[in-house]
This record gives structure tokens, sequence and C-alpha cells, in this order.
């Protein structure tokens, strides 16, 4: 019965998350979309997962500390991307306060409400009737798949589908966090800063991204800049048990 439930409960916050996209607009870039207020569909989605969550007394979505402290050394490859984004940022240079504020909000937003949606309420529904690995892949497919939606706010399905890619891709190594700290917070945390950085250094450098041809395969960059991660994701879960339902 949990499953109908956590599926019913995703698809309910795909539809906040998205409320207004589907609606005629001027296609705008997902940055431009977080930076000019606060993003209350995306707050709006989160607090439904987490009502529903604590409403049902789901307790092994993972909202505790990482245990043990120590697992968070799984973080040392990653926090490598982490210091480039920083030079990166700090090379483009820093957009407006306000645009930066707007940024960490929404990314904190963003970070919290796909993890509790996919790492937390989908896996572990999913794990109650299934294996880990079919529970692992099934979640990152599906979190990948639901980014292709992004084109109805930039206009670029093409480029949606590539993000789908690497979506799914940064969705496997963000499962790795969740299953080797036991916790979902690391990943949480993770996300929203790795989504804070990205779209810091996009709007920063936004004035020299205007006009020109797109060259086909700039297309690649995503997911060969996902790539590592999702490697290094991979690695990370062959210690993982691959155990029967959870439930």
């Amino acid at each position: 019965m949990r499953i109908p439930i956590a599926v019913a409960a995703v698809v309910i916050w795909i539809l906040i998350t998205v409320w207004g996209v589907w609606t005629p607009h001027d296609p705008t870039s997902l940055t431009a979309g977080i930076s000019g207020g606060i993003a209350w569909q995306i707050v709006g989605a989160g607090a439904f997962l987490l009502v529903v969550v604590l409403a049902l007394g789901w307790r092994d979505i993972g909202f505790n500390a990482p245990r043990p402290w120590s697992s968070l050394r799984v973080l040392a490859f990653p926090a490598i991307y982490i210091a480039l984004f920083v030079a990166a940022a700090a090379l483009v240079g820093l957009p407006a306060p306000s645009v930066v504020f707007f940024l960490a909000i929404n990314t904190l937003a963003v970070g919290f409400s796909e993890e509790i949606a996919f790492r937390g309420v989908l896996f572990r529904a999913l794990h109650t009737r299934l294996r880990l690995w079919p529970a692992i892949w099934i979640t990152s497919i599906v979190f990948g798949s639901v980014h292709v939606v992004n084109g109805f706010t930039t206009g670029d399905f093409l480029n949606a589908s590539i993000q789908a890619l690497a979506a799914f891709m940064s969705g496997t190594f963000f499962m790795a966090l969740v299953l080797r700290t036991r916790s979902i917070v690391p990943s949480m945390l993770f996300h929203a800063l790795w989504d804070f950085l990205l779209t810091t250094i996009g709007a920063g450098g936004a004035s020299s991204a205007a006009g020109g041809d797109r060259h086909w395969w700039l297309l690649l960059v995503p997911p060969l800049f996902i790539l590592p991660n999702f490697i290094y994701g991979l690695w990370l879960l062959r210690k993982v048990k691959d155990t029967g339902p959870a439930q």
C-alpha cells in the first residue's frame, strides 16, 4: 500500500513544483527563474511532502545525523568539485547580493524538496517491495526523467533531455550518499550547495552566454561533467549489500 501512496505523493509534488510553468509564458533560463524572488511553488512542494511523511509516520526517510559521523568522509572526492565551483564563481564574479540571496534560498528549497521526494519518499517506498538495486535504479531513472519538464520553462526540450541524463547520473550519486551515511541530510545539503554554486556561476556569467550558435558537442558537457560523480557513486555503492525489501 505504501508504494501507491508514495507515487501519488510524488505526482502531486511534481504538479505543485511546476505550478504556473504549464501556462503560456516567455521561455526563460532556469537560473533566471529562481534568481528574482522566492520560488514558492518549490517551497510549497517540499512542505507538502514533509507533511505527508509526518502524517503517515514514515520514520525511515533519513532525517537524522549521519551514522557514523565518520561516514561523511565519502564527501572528500565531491568536495573537489565544490572547491572548483568556488574558484569559478570568484573568477566569473558574483551577481547582485539580492540575486545571491534568492539563489541561496531557492536552491536550498530544491535540495530539500528533490531529496525528500526521490531518495526519501519514492526510494523508501520502493524498497519495501523491491531489492536494493532495482529500487536504486528506478528511483534514479524517475528522478532523471522528471527533469524533462524543465523544457516547459526554457523552451528547449533537447537540452532538458540532456539535463535529464545528467540528473539520472547525479541521482545515483546522491543515492550513494544517502546509503553510505544512513542519512538524507548530507545529500540534501550537498545537492543544495551544488545547485547554488552552479547557478551563481551562471548568473555571474550570464552576459557572456547570450547569443551565438550552439554547437552540438556542448550538449555532451553536462553528462560528461557529472560522469566522475556517477562513477564515484557506483564505487561507493559497491559496499552496500543488495538486501531484500526493507519490510
